[in-house]
């Protein structure tokens, strides 16, 4: 995906208003504009992404592409990375008291969360089914915590590499998303994880 690009969420469904909400501001501050339309209104996009069957807002629509797909979090993905999916996807994990996990699908971070790191293996898992790259990558600070984080990846099969973790807090990736990410765990795992 390159420059800016409008997705129009044509999904109602609980499920799938739950799933924009949970990105749409990370998204936005990365120049992705998603429109919530009112039923009854005339939108225009780059990508539409339809609702599920029977959960199609009324509404006209003037888009480039569509994308459909009952899983919610698919579809979003798909969308952003419309026409020929995700080269890469790019998983940086900070260990600790609790695991902070930030996530590329190419150039657009698409995942921060702070988590148990017992429950980090099948997050990345998850994200690697949802997203659908062509190929990933997982780099694993070299912080406190980091044998009970490795445990759950190895248990889970999940490959990883193994990354200094020196400056990634004191010197966090340059990134216009400072704004908007202020905790200090999860600037350290988006320097990791586009760490070479």
């Amino acid at each position: 995906m390159c420059g800016l690009r409008t997705l129009c969420w044509l999904r109602g469904d609980p499920e799938g208003i739950r799933v924009v909400r949970a990105l749409k501001d990370l998204l936005e501050a990365q120049d992705v504009t998603i429109v919530l339309p009112e039923p009854g209104s005339r939108v225009e996009c780059d990508v539409a992404v339809l609702g599920v069957e029977g959960r199609v807002l009324s509404l006209t629509v003037r888009a480039q592409a569509i994308v459909d797909d009952v899983d919610a979090w698919r579809a979003l993905f798909k969308a952003l990375s419309h026409p020929g999916g995700f080269r890469s996807l790019r998983v940086g994990l900070d260990p600790g008291v609790t695991c902070s996990i930030a996530a590329y699908a190419d150039n657009i971070l698409v995942w921060v969360e702070k988590l148990d790191c017992r429950s980090a293996g099948r997050r990345i898992k998850w994200l690697v089914e949802v997203v659908e790259p062509r190929r990933y990558n997982v780099n694993v600070g070299s912080g406190p915590g980091l044998e009970r984080l490795l445990e759950n990846l190895v248990e889970e099969g999940v490959e990883f590499n193994i990354v200094p973790e020196e400056r990634t807090t004191t010197k966090p990736v340059l990134s216009k998303l400072r704004e908007h990410v202020k905790d200090e765990d999860i600037l350290a795992a988006m320097t990791i994880a586009l760490t070479h």
